[in-house]
């Protein structure tokens, strides 16, 4: 099992601005996902056959992640837009309103 399960990490430890912060959270996120579905995928596979683990990784663990995933990719979206038009304004303002 343990050859299944990809635990991705983040080289970086600082950021220039909070939005490359968010792309690298989001990318990370979206890592996970991905190993998620190779997860499901393999129990689904015909040696192995275990719909009640899909059921279960797919309910709970895939739903979380792809909720996790929107609400950073909305995140980032308002964060660079503020950016966008107030500079490192709208970073503060984006900041002070998490």
């Amino acid at each position: 099992v343990s050859d299944l399960i990809n635990v991705p990490t983040v080289a970086k430890q600082e950021w220039t601005d909070g939005a490359s912060a968010l792309s690298d959270a989001l990318d990370l996120e979206i890592k996970v996902t991905k190993s998620i579905r190779k997860l499901i995928q393999t129990c689904e596979s015909k040696p192995y056959n275990h719909y009640h683990l899909v059921d279960y990784l797919t309910g709970v663990y895939l739903e979380e992640q792809l909720h996790g995933q929107r609400e950073l990719a909305g995140k980032l979206t308002t964060l660079k837009k503020m950016m966008d038009s107030n500079g490192e304004l709208g970073e503060f303002l984006f900041d002070k309103t998490l």
